[in-house]
C-alpha cells in the first residue's frame, strides 16, 4: 500500500498527496485495514474503542513504518474518520516521535474543520523531545509511548542513570501537569535481556524494576474517569499533582527532588475533604508503593513529611 512497496522503510500511503503509485489509490483500503483489524480483536473478546493509523510518521524505521507530513495526515483521516467513526471507533493521532514535534501534526488537525472533528485523541511520543506544553488542541490527549535509553537492566530507584525510576516517576508529573494528558503509556512492560521495561523475564522467574512502582504510584491511585485539580506549592523541590477520582477519593502524588526530607502541610480547600484520613504509599530505595501509616485530615489540612528524594502518593477520604 506504500510508495516503496515494503512494509519497512518509510514510504508514503499511495493515493495521498506526493505518493503516486501505479497499483492506485489505497487509502480506502488501508482504513478498512485498519477497521477489520481491530474487528477480529473484537470477535475475541478485546474491546478496542481508539484507532490510530500511523506510528511515528516523523521517523523512518528498518522495521514497520510509514511517513506522512501532517498535511497528509489530515487528508487521510477525511477518509479514515469516516470508516472508523461508521464501525464504532474514535480517531487517535499522531504518534509522533517526539512530543513537540507531535505539536505540528495536532495543529494541522485542528487547522482543519473535517478533520478536527474526527480526532478524538491526540497522541504524542516523547523519544525526540519530551513534554514541556499541552498540545495546541482542547481534545484529550495522550502520551502514547516513551521508555528511557540505557542498554544495561536496572532496577534501581534514584542512581542519576536516567532510566532508574525516579527518572520515569518525573516523567509522568510532567506529562501529566506541563502536557494535561489524560493517558501515558509506557514502552514496555516486560521483555527479556537487557530491558528497559518494568520487568525483566528470565527464565520461569523475573526481575521488578523500580520503575513499575514509579508507575504504580500514579496509575493504582488515579483511577478511570478522575478529575485533575489544582495543586500548587511554594517549594519547588516538591513536585505535586492531584485528582478527585469518581467515587470521592482524593489522590495527591508528591515527588519530593530534595536530598532532604521535606515537610508540608496540604490546603484541602474545595476538595470535600474537610477531614478524614489520609493514606501514603511511599516509592523510594527501600519501599515499593507501600502502605504507610494513615495521617488525619483535620480542618481541610493535611501535615506530614515527605522523605528526601521519594515518591509518596496520599489517597485521602472522608
Amino acid at each position: 500500500m506504500k510508495t516503496n512497496g515494503t512494509d519497512a522503510d518509510g514510504g508514503t500511503l499511495c493515493g495521498l498527496s506526493g505518493a503516486t503509485c501505479a497499483s492506485g489509490d489505497w487509502k480506502k483500503a488501508y482504513a478498512n485495514f485498519l477497521v477489520q483489524y481491530a474487528r477480529f480483536y473484537r470477535q475475541e473478546g478485546i474491546g478496542i474503542t481508539d484507532l490510530g493509523f500511523t506510528n511515528e510518521p516523523d521517523w523512518t524505521a528498518t522495521y514497520d513504518s510509514m511517513r506522512l507530513t501532517p498535511a497528509q495526515a489530515v487528508e487521510f483521516i477525511k477518509t479514515f474518520g469516516p470508516i472508523a467513526r461508521a464501525a464504532g471507533y474514535k480517531v487517535a493521532c499522531c504518534d509522533s516521535f517526539g512530543w513537540d514535534e507531535e505539536k505540528a501534526y495536532s495543529s494541522a488537525i485542528e487547522a482543519d474543520a473535517e478533520a478536527r472533528g474526527y480526532v478524538a485523541t491526540h497522541t504524542g511520543h516523547t523519544y525526540a523531545s519530551k513534554v514541556d506544553g499541552p498540545l495546541p488542541t482542547h481534545r484529550r490527549s495522550w502520551m502514547s509511548e516513551w521508555s528511557p535509553d540505557g542498554t544495561t537492566w536496572n532496577e534501581n530507584w534514584d542512581d542519576g542513570s536516567g532510566y532508574d525510576g525516579f527518572t520515569v516517576a518525573s516523567a509522568i508529573h510532567d506529562a501529566l501537569t506541563k502536557g494535561n494528558t489524560s493517558g501515558y503509556v509506557y514502552w514496555y512492560g516486560a521483555s527479556l535481556g537487557a530491558t528497559r521495561g518494568l520487568i525483566q523475564m528470565d527464565g520461569d522467574s523475573y526481575h521488578v524494576s523500580k520503575r513499575l512502582w514509579a508507575m504504580a504510584n500514579y496509575s493504582r491511585f488515579i483511577r478511570p474517569g478522575a478529575i485533575r485539580i489544582g495543586a500548587t506549592s511554594s517549594d519547588s523541590d516538591l513536585e505535586l499533582s492531584a485528582f478527585r477520582n469518581t467515587d470521592g477519593t482524593v489522590t495527591v502524588v508528591a515527588l519530593n527532588t530534595s536530598t532532604s526530607a521535606t515537610p508540608v502541610t496540604f490546603d484541602l480547600r474545595n476538595t470535600k475533604t474537610a477531614k478524614g484520613t489520609a493514606t501514603p504509599y511511599l516509592t523510594d530505595a527501600t519501599h515499593s508503593t507501600a502502605q504507610q501509616q494513615t495521617v488525619a485530615v483535620s480542618g481541610s489540612s493535611l501535615t506530614t513529611t515527605v522523605p528526601a528524594r521519594a515518591l509518596v502518593t496520599y489517597t485521602i477520604r472522608r
